[in-house]
């Protein structure tokens, strides 16, 4: 007889999911079409505008290429100043992956993402947030309540003038929380290998397609109001190419570092797909203490890859054992049964529960043989949202203290690459791997236990693949937007199709030269901004179908002569 394998969500709960869905669907999607505003709201790159929170006035210079170099007189400022900036351009794909990491799509997009933001919801940290701060770094916190304070600022502006992006998605921008940013969603995801332990098992795939509903990308199936088109999305249209004409996807998931003696650290970074926008964005980071460019995710604090005025690294995703999936009995006297409600478009909150045991979540159950399917994770520890421990690299000057503040970084796992102004290289891997005997969890694999070198024999040292110089998939690429689901949205949002370049065709790479600062380069394709009108929303796509990367100027001299706009923010009185 044919065992019945369930995920977390009752069989009773995922019937009147499916019967919202199918009612949403064959709703009219134009009863309510509200309007975009006449004159939709735009950021402000130059002038002077007062918000709160700033105790002195703060300079943000945007270069040609969209990158602004934030230039404040305190640590507190400078990040009140990245979480504005970063709003500005990229406010509508911070909201959405916050909505996607928290589990709350279906509040804004419907019955169809409750098991998605169920299973989201069960993966995220339940320990203490004074042990979770203190491990990114002593000021972590506080860092994260003025990048807050920054976003809030532009938020509080978007809200009485909404967005044309949000106009379309059909909802407003909300106020942020420094909570936000511990999030574990984007650490589950490209932790990844509890899926690998599914199939070495032999387990049913009903277990692994239940752990790949976290995190879940969104998508829209019709938007809230028309699309207004013009001149410039125009002349981008790519609604008449047949999707099989085009390559939607980089040929490789993974980056590729290399670190060689006497040469610029290299690097490239592919997502899943050729997004748009990025999912990094360039900002360079200037005030006493802070002297850092690079790339980060917009919805982050510093950088994650880049250089300070000492010392270069970049990383590449790693192969790491920091998930299992245990199979244990279905009647436990050791669980914890957890009972919440999600917020649904158009419907009543749909309830739910979710069930934790000492090894970790349960994510399916086979009733059928009394078992149950947890995941237990490296994620649950203090200090593992995606990318916070980047902080501490920002300010390291030596090998050493890289190492040091590398400790720091716990998920996702990646292999970094090092080099600094005196010419030295090194590899250091990053991940909060547990150690195992018997088939339990034994404390922790230390840093120094993990693969490093310094100087190494040879002169490189390198990590990933790179790109062939040559590819047999000729078809050209489309940097495809979430919003380009008709062809007025299509025309507007969507860039290419554009012929791929023959060497690297990875949408986020450049190179670091610790010889002189000013020569490095660095590309985001499609571009800066996330608005559809301005300059720098697909300006850096056509850099990347050449092969070229934008100079990613660093000292003072470089980016006055090289700056496009000035924007001065001085506190509000």
């Amino acid at each position: 007889m044919k065992r019945r394998l369930c995920a977390s969500v009752p069989l009773w709960q995922i019937t009147l999911c499916l019967s919202i869905c199918a009612l949403l669907c064959v709703a009219p999607s134009c009863s309510r079409k509200p309007q975009p505003a006449a004159q939709p709201l735009v950021p402000q790159v130059s002038g002077t505008l007062a918000i709160d929170g700033l105790s002195a006035p703060v300079r943000i210079v945007r270069d040609r290429w969209g990158v602004p170099h934030i230039y404040a007189e305190t640590t507190a400022d400078l990040f009140i100043a990245q979480g504005f900036v970063q709003a500005e351009d990229r406010l509508f794909q911070m909201d959405l992956w916050r909505r996607a990491a928290q589990g709350r799509l279906s509040e804004v997009l419907g019955a169809n993402f409750i098991e998605r933001d169920a299973m989201t919801r069960r993966v995220q940290y339940r320990g203490e947030l004074d042990a979770e701060w203190a491990s990114y770094g002593a000021d972590a916190r506080t860092i994260a309540e003025a990048f807050v304070r920054g976003i809030n600022a532009w938020v509080a502006i978007a809200q009485d003038h909404r967005p044309e992006m949000f106009a379309l998605a059909g909802w407003s921008p909300e106020l942020w929380s420094p909570n936000d940013l511990v999030n574990r969603t984007d650490a589950f995801v490209e932790s990844g290998n509890a899926i690998d332990e599914v199939r070495r098992a032999h387990l049913s795939d009903i277990v692994a397609d239940a752990i790949r509903r976290v995190g879940a990308r969104p998508f829209f199936v019709s938007l809230a109001a028309p699309v207004i088109a013009t001149s410039r999305s125009k002349a981008s249209a790519s609604d008449a190419v047949p999707p099989d004409s085009v390559r939607l996807r980089p040929d490789s998931r993974d980056g590729y570092v290399n670190a060689t003696r006497g040469a610029a650290l290299v690097f490239s970074e592919a997502d899943a797909a050729f997004e748009n926008p990025s999912t990094r964005y360039l900002v360079h980071l200037h005030a006493p203490g802070w002297n850092v460019i690079g790339a980060t995710r917009p919805w982050l604090p510093g950088v994650a890859i880049g250089h300070n005025d000492r010392v270069a690294w970049a990383m590449t995703p790693l192969s790491a054992d920091t998930q299992d999936v245990v199979v244990e009995p279905l009647s436990s006297s050791r669980r914890t049964i957890v009972s919440d409600a999600i917020g649904v478009k158009a419907a009543k909150p749909f309830p739910y529960s979710s069930e934790f045991r000492p090894n970790g979540v349960v994510v399916a159950s086979d009733r059928e043989r009394g078992q149950v399917f947890v995941v237990r994770w490296s994620g649950a520890e203090p200090g593992a949202a995606a990318e916070l421990g980047a902080l501490a690299l920002d300010r390291a000057r030596t090998w050493p203290e890289f190492r040091a503040a590398l400790q720091r970084w716990k998920m996702p796992a990646r292999r970094v690459a090092y080099a600094d102004a005196d010419g030295n290289i090194g590899m250091q891997d990053a991940a909060l791997i547990p150690r195992r005997r018997g088939g339990e969890w034994r404390g922790w694999v230390a840093e120094e236990d993990l693969p490093h070198v310094f100087n190494p024999t040879g002169g490189t040292a390198a990590a990933g693949q790179p790109a062939p110089s040559a590819r047999t998939d000729t078809r050209p690429v489309l940097f495809a937007h979430l919003f380009g689901i008709a062809d007025a949205a299509r025309r507007r949002f969507n860039t290419g199709p554009l012929a791929a370049p023959l060497g690297d065709d990875r949408p986020v790479r450049g190179s670091f030269d610790a010889a002189d600062w000013d020569r490095s380069r660095a590309l985001v394709a499609p571009g800066q901004s996330e608005w559809a009108d301005s300059a720098h929303f697909r300006d850096l796509a056509a850099r990347w179908s050449k092969g070229e990367e934008i100079p990613l100027v660093f000292t003072d001299e470089a980016v006055a002569a090289n700056a496009e706009t000035t924007l001065r923010l001085v506190p509000r009185r």
